[in-house]
């Protein structure tokens, strides 16, 4: 709808619902229905959403190393051991057995490998050396505004959104602040296509324990019946949506900014925001509002190209609540929002802002119009 059609259908709105509509001042208008500043990208702690707690560096399940044990003695036959690192963050070391080492770095591995030997009387002052060959991956769907949209891979350690926006090459300049996470919460997948298992063979969920939490099995039981031939033991449970609001992001209960393998994440663009202007102004109609700056009424008259009279002063803004029936009229006065920037009101989009018409401004236009019309009616006057 054109922004005159639009106009005429409110103006015949408000005279039909006449003292049902709820009237306010702008010097007394409620907290509560201000509009808050507008958030931008540039003011936003995005670091609040990195995983903090894990580095890349740090060993986490699904990881493939090499071990080498020398019992000291001088004798041995040193053959690195390929292992990987089990979901309960252990791996199995030959002849010294299941040590933990998830969430170690690679030289914290080796001391907790060398004094699992100790203690199991396996070997008296062991030598063990550890080192990452293949470091597991999530893999992580960024969609929407974003430059690189597609499939990307983040060490399953340290896998968190700000993560995969960055290697989706961050946002795009008409990006929203909102974001949607599609979670699968399944098991993970490796290289061979089958989650992983312990050595007795029970199938464990994803890792997707929070930064900080002990590892070991989560407390689940896989479900019983038939499978066709060929997939996992494990079915995914039902993906789950979360809407995380990245103007949030700098809060401490903000939201939860990890990921796991197979997760979607969509970037909403920003919607377009749109502002209306009538009245005693040059140039009435609908103007878009910028992206991530605030619109003051004083700015909507600039944009309509400023007022028709040196008398207007009467300004209403007429905004809709989403739990209010009828759309509230704020009533302003132009010097007043000169003087005071609380009165110059922030505008939310779909507002209205009327500069009205006093009897003030009509004798003014009328003694215009009574001038102009001398003026010319004096021109066309023949002199003999």
């Amino acid at each position: 709808m054109r922004a005159p059609a639009f106009f005429c259908a409110l103006s015949t709105s408000l005279l039909l619902v006449g003292c049902r509509t709820a009237n306010y001042s702008a010097r007394n208008l409620p907290e509560v229905m201000r509009v808050q500043p507008m958030p931008t990208a540039s003011g936003i702690n995005l670091t609040q959403m990195s995983n903090s707690g894990i580095g890349t560096s740090q060993l986490g399940p699904g990881d493939l190393v090499e071990i080498t044990m020398m019992s000291g003695t001088g004798d041995d036959e040193v053959k690195p051991c390929p292992a990987r690192v089990a979901n309960d963050g252990t791996v199995m070391v030959p002849i010294v057995g299941a040590v933990p080492v998830g969430g170690l770095e690679p030289f914290a591995a080796e001391q907790a490998i060398t004094a699992a030997a100790i203690e199991r009387g396996i070997y008296r002052r062991p030598y063990v050396t550890l080192s990452v060959t293949q470091q597991a991956v999530n893999r992580v769907t960024v969609m929407g505004a974003v430059e690189k949209p597609g499939v990307v891979e983040l060490p399953r350690g340290s896998t968190d959104l700000l993560s995969a926006l960055a290697a989706a090459g961050g946002l795009k300049e008409d990006a929203s602040l909102q974001v949607d996470v599609l979670r699968h919460n399944g098991p993970p997948q490796f290289a061979d296509g089958a989650p992983p298992a312990r050595p007795d063979g029970v199938q464990f969920a994803s890792y997707n324990q929070p930064v900080g939490a002990p590892f070991g099995p989560p407390a689940l039981t896989p479900p019983t019946g038939a499978r066709t031939p060929g997939q996992p033991n494990w079915l995914p449970q039902n993906p789950e949506t979360a809407r995380i609001d990245l103007a949030q992001a700098d809060r401490p209960a903000g939201g939860n900014y990890q990921l796991g393998d197979r997760d979607v994440v969509m970037v909403h663009p920003k919607e377009k925001r749109v502002i209306h202007v009538t009245g005693l102004v040059y140039k009435p109609d609908q103007y878009d509002m910028p992206a991530d700056k605030d619109v003051r009424v004083l700015d909507a008259i600039a944009m309509a190209g400023g007022i028709k009279s040196p008398l207007a002063d009467k300004v209403f803004v007429i905004r809709q609540f989403p739990d209010m029936p009828e759309p509230a009229v704020i009533r302003l006065s132009m010097a007043s929002a000169k003087r005071n920037g609380d009165e110059n009101l922030r505008l939310a989009s779909g507002d209205l802002v009327s500069v009205e018409a006093t009897p003030m401004t009509m004798m003014m236009d009328t003694a215009q119009s009574f001038f102009r019309v001398a003026v010319g009616l004096s021109g066309s006057i023949v002199t003999f």
